[in-house]
């Protein structure tokens, strides 16, 4: 009877150490696996800076951080004090639309202070201070250097970033200006497009090849008034945009016109700093 008794234990122990292995056998490592579509994605933010006529903005893709432009050095306090205040040390990305002062009058402290990994710029050279100063610190600091000469494109997290480059060396009119690097930023549902400063020809080289429409764009050159801004509207369809103008050089009178002529919500940074988050369904923006 004891050995009948021993040998049911003993089945029943087998049983239970069958069953443990093929559980153990039956798990998935999903560890880098990406997650389901169904489930949210890392949520971002975008803040565009109360720094006057002048561009920079940073875009926090949950583990990553990109910067557009640095504004000029008389904003690097603003610039500064902004970074400080969100804790952010290290920029993983910094790309420069063009080379006018007013975009990239503070990238040589920016690259020198926060650590910057690549600098994105457009494929001409320049000859100005501002331009040689941050090529300087590039190669002091030895941060990678991309001067696009196609369109290129990168991810961050569960941001899709693509850059547009202008098809030209040399514009007739406006050179500096539409020689603007193009960036479009897709999270989940939600499309961002940041335009530099194009104008009419680097803008209808863009809607020629345009397919997208875009939740949010932030308007090229402070809201000057465009020839083909109704085009360029028509194209990407923006429900809000943003205009980095100040209280001194606002947004052009006929700019505000159109976009209140179609029900486009303006935001611009005269009135404050612009923040926009997304978790990839949906947009919130507020202003400080």
């Amino acid at each position: 009877m004891k050995n009948i008794l021993k040998r049911v234990v003993a089945l029943i122990m087998l049983f239970l150490l069958m069953n443990i292995c093929s559980c153990n056998n039956n798990q998935t490592d999903t560890s880098d696996d990406k997650p389901p579509k169904n489930e949210p994605i890392i949520p971002a933010t975008i803040d565009i800076l109360k720094i006057g006529k002048a561009d920079c903005i940073v875009i926090n893709t949950g583990s990553h951080l990109v910067m557009i432009d640095t504004g000029e050095e008389e904003n690097l306090n603003t610039i500064h004090a902004y970074m400080s205040r969100n804790n952010y040390e290290a920029i993983d990305t910094l790309i420069l639309t063009h080379y006018d002062k007013d975009h990239i009058g503070g990238a040589s402290d920016v690259i020198s202070s926060f650590n910057v990994s690549t600098v994105i710029e457009t494929q001409n050279k320049n000859t100005t201070i501002d331009y040689i100063t941050y090529h300087n610190t590039v190669a002091e600091k030895q941060a990678t250097l991309l001067k696009l000469t196609d369109t290129y494109k990168f991810t961050y997290d569960s941001c899709e970033f693509e850059i547009n480059i202008p098809k030209q060396s040399k514009y007739s009119e406006n050179n500096d200006n539409n020689l603007s690097l193009i960036i479009s930023m897709k999270c989940g549902e939600n499309k961002f497009l940041f335009c530099g400063d194009a104008m009419e020809e680097r803008i209808s080289e863009f809607i020629n090849q345009n397919k997208t429409t875009y939740d949010f764009v932030k308007l090229p050159h402070h809201g000057t008034y465009l020839q083909n801004y109704k085009e360029f509207l028509d194209s990407v369809k923006p429900q809000t945009v943003a205009i980095t103008d100040s209280k001194k050089n606002t947004a052009s009178a006929d700019t505000l016109a159109l976009l209140y002529e179609r029900d486009i919500t303006p935001y611009e940074t005269r009135y404050g700093e612009i923040n926009i988050s997304t978790d990839g369904k949906s947009i919130i923006i507020t202003q400080k």
